[in-house]
């Protein structure tokens, strides 16, 4: 699910956070730089660090949403690599040289002003090149790893604000099974048990693993009005589709329901069922 919103909020959210990554990168490389060169005999070396650094970071927050609009266009994902892979390529070397160019320039006007000297690489310029093309390749995937993250993230949002209101208008549970969406009558449910980031449900048709919570799951029978109760950690059931519950000596229970399954029942949660 792709929307104007979502993109801008996939793009604000990620920005700042690479953005305080970015800071971060910036005061350890540049105090560690200048430690080096301190150790070295050098003074006064930290200010020059920071801007070193500084010149760096600016130039790659600023090629930030660039890049983002390139992902927008070719997202970096498991379906899509075999096209994006090479638009990616060539956009990180773009990437890089723009990035080299840029703070260089920078660089270049900032020497004479703050350090009263010219600006000079300190090595040959294809080497130059080739070490800062090596980092500029981690930030660039960086970059599409962030981007990649908060999409998901935002993905997961609308689809649970979705389902939510599927469940408050229509009675109807969405789910994801594999790589299909599955809407059942919530009617239809009568038990669920956890494993592990999936939920096994069983309803009166049959049974379906899919990617949800018991506590997801349980908000959205109560959202369309199924009644869902948490008889175990790792079990639920609709309250409708209880048809005896047999105790045990130890306290715990089962809870036999109107297809014939029996439910395990702490004795926790067996209070729960009286209600």
């Amino acid at each position: 699910m792709t929307t104007p919103d979502l993109e801008h909020r996939v793009l604000r959210h990620a920005f700042a956070c690479f953005a305080i990554a970015s800071v971060g990168f910036w005061l350890v490389n540049g105090l560690s730089a200048a430690e080096e060169w301190r150790r070295a005999g050098e003074t006064g070396g930290w200010v020059r660090a920071l801007v070193l650094e500084g010149t760096s970071n600016l130039t790659i927050l600023a090629l930030f949403v660039p890049v983002a609009l390139l992902e927008r266009r070719a997202p970096a994902t498991l379906d899509s690599w075999r096209t994006s892979l090479p638009i990616h390529l060539l956009g990180g070397t773009v990437f890089s040289l723009v990035h080299i160019a840029a703070m260089n320039a920078m660089r270049t006007v900032l020497w004479p002003v703050l350090f009263g000297r010219q600006y000079g690489l300190d090595g040959q310029l294809w080497g130059e090149l080739v070490y800062e093309y090596r980092k500029d390749v981690l930030s660039y995937a960086l970059i599409l790893a962030i981007l990649a993250v908060f999409r998901a993230r935002e993905d997961a949002v609308q689809q649970a604000r979705a389902a939510r209101r599927d469940a408050r208008a229509e009675n109807i549970i969405t789910l994801r099974c594999g790589g299909r969406e599955l809407r059942l009558p919530a009617g239809e449910i009568l038990s669920a048990a956890a494993a592990g980031n999936y939920a096994e449900i069983r309803t009166r048709a049959g049974s379906h693993l899919a990617r949800i919570t018991l506590t997801e799951l349980e908000r959205l029978l109560n959202e369309a009005g199924r009644d869902p109760v948490r008889v175990h950690r790792s079990h639920l059931v609709a309250r409708q589709a209880v048809r005896e519950i047999i105790p045990a000596a130890d306290g715990d229970a089962e809870a036999v329901l109107e297809d014939g399954a029996c439910i395990p029942v702490s004795r926790r949660f067996r209070d729960r069922l009286k209600g």
